[in-house]
């Protein structure tokens, strides 16, 4: 077994393969996963990280368990409910997540913005520009896709629609 310790690695001992792994391996490294802070996303853990913490949990657990394999979310109820996990608080959790990265995400946009424009003031009048341009000619399923897709954020898009939106208001030249 690799200890992966430091940094932003989890403190749980990753076995070998599943597939050659005892049932009661598998079991033991469930647990090891299960009580690791950021299994309950506690912990530090990167994104990709943490996505494949989660990956093998599920493949363990498949492997330790293969009667319950059909059953929709087998076992992680009883795990969720250990850690304090209910409906309610993932959905808080969420909401803090969504807030967090869209506030994360609009501030990146304003650095790079007020980089490539070289001032806040030149970046938010491009902002303004680019909004004023979509309102004139995009649909609302339009402002839906640039808002869930996160397009509505990209620097670059704001960048190309402010400079169409520049070249209509001088009649097309450049």
């Amino acid at each position: 077994m690799s200890e992966n310790t430091g940094g932003n690695a989890p403190t749980w001992s990753e076995g070998g393969p599943v597939d050659s792994m005892s049932g009661d391996d598998a079991k033991a490294e469930i647990k090891s996963i299960e009580s690791d802070p950021s299994f309950a996303g506690e912990g530090k853990l990167d994104y990709w990280s943490r996505q494949n913490m989660l990956k093998r949990r599920d493949s363990l657990y498949r492997h330790a368990y293969p009667e319950n394999v059909d059953k929709p979310y087998s076992g992680m109820e009883e795990t969720l409910q250990k850690q304090g996990i209910t409906h309610e608080t993932l959905e808080a959790d969420q909401e803090k997540f969504a807030e967090r990265d869209y506030e994360e995400e609009k501030k990146k946009t304003m650095d790079a913005l007020t980089s490539h424009f070289g001032g806040e003031d030149e970046a938010k009048k491009a902002i303004s520009q680019a909004k004023d341009l979509l309102h004139r000619f995009a649909k609302k399923e339009d402002f839906t896709f640039l808002d869930e897709s996160g397009l509505g954020n990209d620097p670059e898009l704001i960048q190309k629609l402010a400079e169409v939106a520049r070249i209509f208001k001088r009649g097309g030249k450049k």
